[in-house]
């Protein structure tokens, strides 16, 4: 798995594709309950998916919408957004500050959400706007 953000200079649509459509998109407030609301809309469209893992799709959007919730605290807003090559499930909220992977603690009950993401999803990345924060998490289409 590799981590882009907008510091890099590789060329995403190697691995994208052409933007095709936002295929989803809800706002969600910063509760502990947007987390299921999260996974209930998302599966509504991603089970037609074929080509991807819902099962992996599902702990990777868990992970997002709930270090949101945890970090941001502000209103977040899921999107799914279709490519030529890929699903990219996004999650953005007001505050700027990057991802962190922190490193694996077996004594600690969190932390391992970004690792997460990058073991179960093809391509991860962010981006800081002008509004906060997107982090990104794309799953091959085949």
């Amino acid at each position: 798995m590799n981590a882009f953000n907008d510091s890099g200079q590789t060329d995403l649509s190697i691995h994208f594709g052409e933007f095709l459509a936002t295929i989803g998109a809800w706002t969600m407030p910063a509760l502990a309950e947007s987390v299921n609301l999260a996974r209930t809309q998302v599966a509504q469209i991603l089970e037609l998916e074929e080509s991807l893992d819902l099962h992996q799709a599902i702990a990777v959007l868990s992970e997002l919408v709930a270090n949101s919730i945890i970090h941001a605290t502000t209103e977040l807003q899921v999107s799914l957004e279709r490519w030529q090559y890929m699903i990219k499930i996004v999650v953005a909220d007001a505050n700027d500050q990057p991802p962190v992977m922190r490193s694996l603690d077996v004594a600690v009950d969190c932390g391992r959400g970004m690792h997460i993401v990058d073991q179960y999803s093809d391509l991860w990345g962010y981006e800081i706007t002008d509004q906060g924060k997107r982090i990104w998490a794309g799953f091959t289409s085949k």
